[in-house]
């Protein structure tokens, strides 16, 4: 997992030019210990949660079941999440940053919105299908927080959608009804690949038919679908960071 929470409680200090008192240092230094303490916390619970998902499944476990697993004790789980939906909502975020890093690499080549869009579901899909807990977590997830999981995903799409638009190669009424109908797309999609219930090369045909909900031509669809993509397939398993 990425370092990328509590820092914010540390920014006086950081940013204070002036020559520091040995008690406004030893503070500070009280203060940065503490927000990496959190930090370590908050990173174990995650992780134990998956481990749990991924063992009892998304409807079993219980707040109890991810206290044991942690080695945490009750007081510290709370400070941290109060509901089993809380806890699922950060793997989930976590997944999708992990996913994030992953495609974003196969993405930088590319200059064509079309074929950013369709390799960005494409990669979404397949990583997310790869594995059922992380798959299950994602697909759960998605309608919760009602579209892309996290800001750093949302802001990616958009900005990719939108070039297409000013670009002229996509002819939509909404960015954010063509963020809504790629995810609701892509969590089906996901969702059948799972309960495998679908014939090979399923995804690309979903991906290409969306391709075509934004206007492009049907050859073109299926040849952007059609792209070859690097293996994105982990060698360790999923949070394999934390």
């Amino acid at each position: 997992m990425t370092a990328r929470v509590y820092n914010a409680v540390a920014s006086d200090y950081l940013w204070d030019h002036s020559v520091p008192s040995k008690k406004s240092r030893v503070r500070a230094r009280n203060v940065q210990t503490g927000i990496e303490k959190r930090r370590r916390t908050r990173v174990e619970l995650i992780a134990a949660a998956f481990r749990v998902f991924a063992d009892k499944g998304l409807e079993a476990p219980v707040i109890d079941d991810f206290i044991l697993a942690s080695g945490l004790s009750r007081g510290t789980f709370y400070n941290h999440f109060k509901t089993r939906e809380e806890i699922l909502k950060a793997v989930a975020d976590e997944l999708a940053w992990e996913i994030n890093d992953r495609i974003l690499p196969v993405l930088k080549p590319l200059k064509d919105p079309a074929e950013r869009i369709c390799a960005s579901l494409l990669c979404f899909i397949g990583m997310a299908a790869e594995d059922r807990t992380r798959g299950g977590i994602l697909v759960r997830m998605i309608p919760v927080v009602g579209g892309p999981l996290n800001d750093r995903m949302r802001r990616h799409a958009r900005n990719d959608i939108k070039r297409g638009v000013d670009k002229g190669r996509f002819q939509i009424d909404s960015i954010s009804a063509t963020l809504d109908l790629g995810l609701g797309m892509a969590a089906m999609v996901i969702r059948s690949i799972l309960a495998k219930r679908v014939p090979a090369g399923y995804a690309r045909t979903a991906v290409a038919m969306f391709m075509r909900s934004l206007g492009i031509d049907a050859n073109e669809a299926r040849r952007i679908a059609a792209m070859p993509l690097p293996l994105l397939h982990s060698d360790t398993s999923p949070m394999h960071r934390m």
